[in-house]
């Protein structure tokens, strides 16, 4: 327990009052004079005292014993309120059912009382019991609300009263276009409002082909009977009043607003924020409100166990739910609204630019359930670091590598990015990265066995990118409905699959007018914030293996203004796909069944483009591969579907993988001639790449030129060949030494003599000074290796 700390501030020179139990209203509980402005109070242990007045505004408030609020409207108003031992409004077992409303004062301030700075609400080893009259925190909209409309229908308005604060979410492409409103008359579940609706809001459930697509915008009530806020100057200074939980403290909120709070760029100062706790067994925040927040929503750091159920954050800068360093596990975040997410350039991270209202840094957590209804960047986040970072860095715990324990029931809309990002996680100096999800049964262990991360559930539209991004392996999506997005799915992963979903391009819900540009076209064109070359997509194929599997696909058709298609490739792409990429019981209803983007120069990934139709439900015959528009992956037994921009082939395809230690300039660019003439430049991945990778048709010859001229150490790998073949043809010295797996490879007299080998073999034509190696398949990696 920590003393006052000396301070030669007004503040801190203020006298001390100290309590004995009784009522706050009897002078004799202060020695003969009740606190008066500008003092200090201070509550002793073993002393119990009951709140039965307003206070005066005091300059902070200790508790050591028992502060209880009688059942009355009451007002407490302090600089700060320090629990080291009880204070309680109402308890869950008796809800507190008048007005409480606690104030925390004062202007921007450096100071800093018992570490937490000031205008604070704080516990440290104590108990909190705030528990208001019970109130549904948020509901949907029965019916379509226009814009200009001055009442809505609700699902369920019970409880919700005249002169309430709601605030409803958007439903277009816009998270600003969240609205907020006075509640001035109940008529069962209508709502009659103060003021008329600008935007329109979504709010029925679409029957899509017997697929109901729910895009119903949610209602949020952000009044309760006890309000911890902020003073009056919080909203110009953005210096709010927070909160800190911390010392192994027992916190209990139910049906409480926190209003005007958090401090603005001010690290550990939010409206709701438990700190180092530990095990928050028995600890919770439920059904309340947080709302005009300068600083994060409700911040768990280096505590476990906690339960965040049912609650309303709305309006907030920067990541809303955020679970800080990457230690933390076990907490329960469930049913809860997050909107109105604001964008920060100068936050506490250089993520908040592109906020997440769910910030989830360890996957060992059950997020089930919730709405991120509108946020400036994604709606879910996981943002996984290597190592916890902060006051919880160990080495001990591998987040990328912790098992998702539940992700279920989850819906994200009208955010500015994506719907769910599992990728770009935090460093330990606050930017990102690229992150490889890759969950394994221990986390400690890279080699034991994987775990499927299933995302289950999931509801994403009107989200401006896609509706899910996943990067890892491991990774199953299931039960998903996604509409209304730039691209409804994309996996930049090894074993990632989704299946058993419902992806719809357009629905009936046309968003906001100014959403849409002025082309000429009778009907839904494009957003203006969308390029014309990039399609609407369904399912975006990236990387590999992935695969989409008992997938519909509606609503996902070219228009004169943009192209269209259920399955297609993330494009522009220079990076390596795998050719046996699938897709297999697939529906399509009033969709183009396929886009592929034209290939663009220097993009190898572009190039390669091949997936395969395992069960005919695309192309009409299982087994066929359906193919980029590039002549160097066609033959005579590939059809072209104009529609598609593609081919439909009875062939098989592998990948090549090259790479040399000469770095960039010695491997690019590559040319490959094909045995009948056909040619193909690759360019690598990226500026500083010594590799290339393609996807080629097993069974031919291929030559291969580098324009530097030959590397001196080159590694050729048959790359997803098992059991296939091809020929690779490449200038090198006579003394050249051809090996496999570091022993060397058997070499024969000539071409007839090598293509009749079963197994890797090689000869060395003097006159041409041309290495011919035939690679066949022993496995999924075949390498050989050259060098002079």
């Amino acid at each position: 327990m920590l003393p006052f700390l000396p301070s030669t501030s007004a503040a801190a020179r203020a006298k001390t009052l100290t309590a004995r139990s009784g009522r706050w209203s009897e002078p004799s509980t202060w020695g003969g004079k009740l606190p008066s402005s500008g003092d200090k109070v201070r509550i002793p242990r073993g002393a119990n005292v009951l709140l039965d007045t307003d206070t005066a505004s005091l300059a902070g408030l200790r508790v050591d014993g028992t502060l209880r609020f009688a059942r009355k409207n009451l007002d407490l108003t302090a600089r700060w309120v320090m629990i080291h031992g009880t204070l309680r409004i109402g308890t869950e077992a008796k809800p507190f059912e008048q007005r409480a409303t606690i104030t925390l004062t004062g202007a921007k301030s450096s100071r800093d009382v018992m570490g937490m700075g000031t205008k604070f609400l704080g516990v440290m080893g104590g108990t909190l019991d705030l528990h208001g009259a019970a109130a549904r925190g948020w509901t949907r909209l029965a019916a379509t609300a226009a814009a200009g409309d001055d009442s809505i229908q609700v699902g369920d308005a019970s409880s919700w009263e005249t002169g309430d604060q709601i605030a409803t979410a958007s439903t277009d492409y816009w998270s600003i276009h969240d609205e907020v409103r006075t509640i001035t008359g109940v008529e069962g579940n209508t709502l009659v409002l103060d003021k008329p609706l600008r935007y329109q809001h979504w709010g029925t459930i679409q029957d899509i082909s017997g697929h109901p697509v729910d895009e119903r915008a949610e209602v949020g009530l952000l009044t309760r009977n006890i309000v911890v806020q902020g003073d009056a100057s919080s909203s110009e200074s953005g210096f709010g009043g927070h909160t800190m939980f911390m010392g192994d403290s027992t916190v209990r909120i139910d049906g409480v607003t926190f209003d005007n709070m958090g401090q603005r760029k001010k690290l550990r100062r939010y409206p709701v924020h438990f700190h180092m706790d530990g095990s928050a067994d028995g600890s919770y925040v439920r059904n309340s409100a947080i709302a005009n927040s300068f600083n994060r929503c409700l911040v768990i750091h280096g505590t476990n166990r906690l339960v965040i159920d049912g609650n309303v954050c709305h309006d907030h800068l920067g990541h809303g739910f955020f679970l800080e360093d990457g230690a933390e596990v076990d907490n329960v975040i469930t049913n809860n609204l997050g909107f109105g997410t604001r964008s920060v350039e100068d936050g506490l991270l250089p993520s908040d630019r592109r906020p997440a209202t769910f910030w989830i840094t360890n996957p060992d957590n059950v997020v089930n359930d919730n709405v991120a209804a509108g946020s400036e960047g994604a709606g879910f986040w996981y943002a996984l670091p290597e190592h916890p970072t902060g006051p919880s860095a160990t080495s001990s715990i591998w987040p990328r590598r912790t098992p998702l324990k539940s992700f279920r029931g989850n819906v994200a809309h009208s955010n500015g990015d994506r719907g769910l990002n599992v990728d770009d996680g935090p460093r330990p100096n606050g930017t990102t990265q690229s992150t490889f999800y890759n969950p394994r049964i221990d986390p400690a262990d890279e080699d034991s066995d994987p775990v499927t991360a299933r995302f289950e559930d999931f509801t994403a539209y009107m989200n401006r990118d896609r509706g899910i991004w996943l990067r890892g392996t491991s990774e199953l999506v299931t039960g998903a409905v996604l509409a209304d997005n730039r691209a409804g799915a994309t996996f930049a992963s090894d074993g990632a699959f989704i299946e058993d979903s419902f992806i719809v391009g357009e629905t009936a819900n046309m968003g906001t007018a100014e959403d849409w540009e002025e082309t000429g076209y009778n009907g839904r064109a494009l957003p203006f914030f969308w390029d014309p070359n990039t399609p609407i997509l369904g399912f975006e194929f990236y990387d590999g293996l992935v695969g989409v599997s008992n997938v519909t696909f509606a609503g996902l058709n070219p228009n004169p203004v943009r192209e269209s298609g259920a399955l297609g490739y993330l494009a522009p792409d220079a990076f390596s796909i795998d050719p046996n990429n699938y897709a297999e019981n697939i529906t399509v209803l009033d969709s183009n069944p396929v886009y592929l983007t034209p290939v663009e120069p220097g993009m190898d990934g572009d190039a390669s483009k091949v997936f395969v139709d395992s069960d005919g439900s695309v192309t009409g015959t299982p087994g066929r591969a359906v193919v980029v528009d590039n002549p160097f992956l066609l033959s005579d037994r590939c059809t072209r579907v104009d529609e598609w921009n593609a081919h439909i082939c009875d062939e098989d395809y592998v990948s090549l993988y090259a790479y040399t230690n000469g770095g960039p300039t010695a491997i690019k660019p590559l040319v490959l001639t094909r045995d009948d003439g056909v040619e193909q430049i690759l360019m690598g991945c990226c500026e500083d790449s010594s590799d290339i990778q393609t996807s080629l048709i097993p069974g031919r010859r291929y030559g291969m030129k580098f324009t530097s001229g030959a590397p001196s150490d080159t590694h050729l790998v048959l790359w997803r060949g098992s059991g296939r073949w091809i020929q690779l043809s490449l200038k090198a010295p006579a003394a050249a030494e051809v090996t496999r797996w570091g022993q060397p490879l058997k070499e024969v007299a000539g071409p007839a003599a090598l293509a009749a080998q079963d197994k890797s073999a090689y000869f060395y034509d003097s006159g041409t000074k041309t290495v011919h190696i035939k690679l066949v398949g022993d496995g999924d990696w075949e390498e050989i290796r050259i060098r002079s």
